[in-house]
């Protein structure tokens, strides 16, 4: 046994095999910290467009909800002046009217009046929701087809 230990070859050999282990080991390191490296790059590659689509959806949607409310502030702001108006004019006949019959045609005019007013603004309203709901919706397909484009070109980086 002691001759074994003591052989110069043997001593040799073996510092050669660890030297040789070490050397893979290394490698196989330096392979696995590369391929780490270029996962986590492709990763964030990869947020990093995921992010830019939510944030340009975020700002269009923002500037498509800001029009809306600005339209309907408007839209309600014409029904107002507009309620006003028919009531001035109704007002100012209510002089003309003698009795209770005149009264109850007032009355029957100014309802007509607020539900012709009404039916208006509802058709307005209804079709400001249609244009944003179209424009929301054109929006949605020009984004969608940014974002599988984005991941097609990181898919693309990632295999190359």
């Amino acid at each position: 046994m002691n001759a074994n230990v003591n052989d110069p070859g043997k001593k040799a050999d073996t510092t050669r095999k660890t030297d040789d282990f070490g050397r893979k080991a290394e490698e196989f390191g330096k392979k696995a910290t590369e391929a780490g490296t270029q996962g986590a790059h492709q990763a964030q590659e990869m947020l990093m467009g995921f992010n830019s689509s939510v944030m340009k959806a975020f700002d269009q949607n923002r500037s498509a909800a800001q029009h809306l409310f600005r339209a309907m502030q408007e839209e309600s702001l014409r029904f107002v002046n507009t309620r006003f108006e028919h009531t001035s004019r109704a007002l100012e006949k209510s002089r003309d009217y003698q009795g209770f019959s005149g009264l109850i045609t007032l009355q029957q005019d100014l309802f007509l009046d607020f539900a012709r007013d009404y039916a208006e603004f509802n058709k307005r309203f209804g079709e400001l929701l249609q244009e944003m709901a179209d424009h929301n919706i054109e929006n949605g397909i020009g984004m969608t087809a940014q974002a599988a484009h984005a991941a097609k070109t990181a898919a693309e980086r990632a295999a190359a």
